[in-house]
């Protein structure tokens, strides 16, 4: 999981002329409080089955950003057994090239 610098909750609460990089503080919070609920999510929800066991590190990145490695340690019967179970679990994408043509101004932030 990785802080988006343009989430609402950063964005609504700068100052005028200010940057995320220039509030460490409001950042952080934001970033823990959606690692808090994404977490839940994860753990009461059982979105991927049955958690025996979890854990995270934080880390920041050059631009102070902070993102989490997460590990969720499954119960044997709601494991993924195949590549074909694991890529139905999950997906990744790749934000648009912002020199792509139709991109909107938001989606090149």
């Amino acid at each position: 999981m990785t802080c988006n610098p343009n989430w609402p909750e950063i964005k609504n609460n700068l100052l005028p002329g200010q940057t995320p990089e220039n509030r460490p503080d409001l950042v952080a919070r934001v970033f823990q409080s959606r690692k808090k609920q994404f977490i839940h999510d994860l753990i009461k929800g059982e979105i991927f089955g049955t958690p025996v066991a979890h854990l995270w590190v934080i880390e920041f990145q050059k631009r102070g950003l902070p993102h989490a490695h997460i590990l969720i340690i499954l119960a044997d019967g709601k494991r993924p057994k195949t590549p074909q179970e694991v890529d139905n679990m999950t997906s990744a994408e790749l934000p648009p090239s912002p020199h792509e043509a139709g991109i909107t101004e938001e989606e090149k932030t």
